[in-house]
């Protein structure tokens, strides 16, 4: 994610109605930089096949959101207390 639309990813997410929030989110994640935006569809399948699998190797969604969130979504100023 480019570090010029963080709060904009992290205003959609604090959305309430959920048809809002990933309306919003799709619509944010279409205008990231082609590069971007093909890197993160790459990952986003690994993660989903990685996912998965979490009974063997306990990497749930959470766990993975815990591990890949502050290097995916961080702030400009990269300050741990903000994210």
């Amino acid at each position: 994610f480019s570090t010029d639309k963080y709060a904009d990813f992290i205003d959609a997410n604090r959305k309430e109605d959920p048809v809002e929030r990933l309306k919003t989110l799709k619509r944010l994640i279409h205008d990231l930089p082609e590069h971007h935006y093909e890197t993160l569809k790459f990952l986003s399948a690994h993660l989903k096949t990685v996912a998965e699998n979490s009974e063997k190797n306990k990497m749930e969604p959470r766990n993975l959101a815990i591990v890949f969130g502050p290097t995916l979504v961080r702030t400009s100023d990269d300050n741990m207390t903000h994210m």
